[in-house]
């Protein structure tokens, strides 16, 4: 293999997944810097913004890593405080997109970025027609604490989330590291406690990573008990966005929305979920209304 390609490959952003030898636990370790770099490079966040998508992405693809293929979760929170919307999903292959919304009137007095609000949880799961949903009110307002107590109260998992960022001098993302851990059936509560003293006297996650531990060495760090390796897999920023598909969609409005567009000039299309931007052509108007027609005849 050439060494440039098994550096890129070893550097990857990955998470893995494992279980305690006992089976009381399971957990996942995700180092996914240049993933929520990407979605703040790819959106133009601030500090604030940056942070709150970085830990809905980082959660949502710890709880995605516990589902098959192309399965996936989507987290989405709402609330009245600096941020009104954040969005994230992510697939068990590795694939994660999102957004955030910033409030242009947040409430006052609000200490949280989220605020007070709603946190809802889909998982997208093969064989079943509708997702599985679940909703609960925010706690905090900052989703890593949300998230596990969706968890805990949603799906009656007892759930750790530790989700850790550290930025550069220039209020960019320089590393991110985030772990979950849940209680199986059988894990007394004395067992579970053993494991949430330990994960509250952890150093700070990011050290873990610049001193080059790997996720699987993170895991076996962290863990107080022997563990399982079950899966590690690749993580990436990717959206399935396309010239191809906004056309598509595009053919859901009707022939009058799309005349007013073309005499209009609004020729850019913009993906809210990764900020690409496809422009549509004389050719691409022209196509658009021929299919409109022939739907309409």
């Amino acid at each position: 293999m050439n060494e440039d390609i098994k550096k890129m490959w070893l550097t990857r952003d990955r998470v893995t997944r494992a279980m305690t030898v006992d089976g009381l636990f399971r957990a996942a370790v995700i180092h996914n810097p240049k993933t929520v770099r990407t979605a703040q490079e790819k959106h133009s966040l601030d500090a604030v913004s940056s942070i709150v998508l970085a830990r809905a992405l980082t959660g949502a693809s710890l709880m995605a890593s516990f589902l098959n293929g192309e399965e996936r979760i989507v987290v989405h929170g709402t609330g009245d405080g600096v941020i009104s919307t954040v969005y994230a999903e992510a697939m068990q292959v590795g694939e994660t997109r999102g957004y955030v919304v910033v409030n242009p009137t947040p409430a006052e007095g609000r200490t949280s970025p989220l605020g007070e609000g709603l946190m809802k949880i889909q998982r997208v799961l093969y064989g079943n027609y509708e997702p599985v949903t679940g909703i609960v009110e925010l706690r905090r307002g900052d989703v890593t604490s949300d998230l596990g107590y969706y968890l805990t109260q949603s799906e009656q998992i007892p759930s750790a989330f530790v989700i850790d960022l550290d930025y550069d001098e220039n209020d960019m993302i320089r590393q991110s590291v985030g772990l979950l851990v849940q209680a199986m059936p059988g894990a007394r509560p004395e067992d579970i406690f053993k494991v949430y003293d330990t994960i509250d006297y952890l150093e700070r996650l990011t050290e873990f990573a610049d001193k080059g531990y790997s996720p699987e060495e993170m895991l076996r760090q962290i863990m107080p008990t022997e563990i399982t390796v079950m899966s590690t897999s690749p993580v990436d920023y990717f959206c399935r966005c396309s010239h191809d598909r906004f056309k598509s969609l595009l053919l859901t409005l009707g022939l009058e929305e799309i005349t007013g567009m073309e005499a209009e000039g609004q020729n850019e299309l913009v993906c809210q979920y990764c900020s690409n931007r496809y422009y549509l052509t004389p050719e691409d108007f022209t196509e658009l209304k021929e299919k409109l027609l022939v739907k309409r005849n």
